[in-house]
């Protein structure tokens, strides 16, 4: 694994202890304390007795320890090509600071990427996709994340699809990025009503430090019409395995229906049916939508939009 809470949770447990061990502040009553506070409930049966037992030549009888520097948690080479990979994504630069960002580059200056978009080749996306390196574009983002932690309104200056600028106050409730569209969209209320806006069309937001919204729960997260479709998959190649990971975040329910065929119900947005059917259909034969029969006439035509394509090359 990558990144293991798991272990990582284990090792800074024991670096916790060994750090108040080389103060001089260990005892058993410290030992449960610092493993109940930084691992799992459990833990304390593995971390501790082993620690106490000696079977981890850590700590010694008295609780001190022959260790004179401080542990630390270097990152593994894999571990730093993943996170220079994270930081080359062209959405990295929204959710961290400049000195972030600057930081990170400076650490991992030396280290090559597991991968770049150059190695992905994605059918069926939009090119006309956020511009994130547009300053307005990542400013007004982070205007609109802060305002989501923070749970306050914002001023807005934003255009529509007409093309016409229009100015409002709206409660940012979630943000949402969609892979076919390569956009960020906002779940908002604008005056009591659920709307959904393109961050790429704001023009000018600030946060209106004058009106805080009360708590938001996922009632009050705008929402679209829930629709369902059935699947029947072949598990050929780990078909099963990989469309369970692709829709992990849908609610869903599977049954198997023989040794190698299983039938697979997704619930989802109305509004996600175009990517949908886009994810559904990279799966290839593997995959049979059974209904419902609206689904399967929209698959059919984006079949046949993709082979009158091809043959016009």
């Amino acid at each position: 694994m990558l990144f293991s809470e798991i272990y990582s949770a284990y090792y800074n447990t024991v670096a916790s202890i060994i750090s108040c061990s080389q103060k001089g502040d260990l005892d058993s009553d410290s030992i449960y304390k610092l493993v109940h506070e930084s691992a799992f409930p459990e833990s304390y049966l593995t971390i501790g007795t082993a620690l106490e037992t000696g079977k981890w030549p850590l700590i010694k009888k008295d609780y001190s320890t022959n260790i004179k520097n401080k542990p630390t948690m270097p990152l593994s080479l894999l571990q730093k090509q993943w996170l220079k990979t994270i930081l080359e994504d062209k959405r990295f630069k929204l959710f961290v600071s400049e000195e972030i960002k600057t930081r990170l580059e400076k650490d991992l200056s030396g280290v090559e990427p597991l991968f770049t978009e150059k190695d992905f080749y994605l059918y069926d996306k939009y090119e006309d996709g956020d511009p994130y390196d547009d300053k307005t574009y990542i400013h007004n983002f982070k205007i609109i994340l802060a305002a989501i932690h923070q749970n306050k309104k914002v001023k807005v200056e934003y255009t529509g699809r007409f093309g016409h600028t229009k100015r409002f106050i709206f409660l940012p409730c979630k943000i949402e990025y969609s892979q076919k569209d390569d956009k960020f969209r906002c779940l908002s209320k604008v005056r009591n009503r659920h709307a959904v806006l393109n961050i790429a069309r704001i023009k000018n937001c600030e946060i209106d430090d004058g009106l805080k919204a009360g708590d938001i729960t996922e009632i009050d997260l705008p929402c679209s019409d829930k629709a369902t479709v059935t699947l029947e998959i072949y598990d050929d190649r780990k078909a099963m395995e990989r469309m369970m990971l692709a829709f992990a975040h849908f609610e869903k329910s599977a049954i198997q229906l023989d040794e190698n065929t299983y039938r697979l119900t997704l619930n989802y947005d109305a509004f996600d049916e175009t990517e949908l059917i886009i994810r559904v259909l990279s799966f290839g034969p593997m995959v049979k939508v059974i209904e419902p029969q609206r689904f399967v006439d929209l698959v059919k035509e984006r079949i046949d939009e993709q082979i009158k394509c091809m043959s016009r090359k």
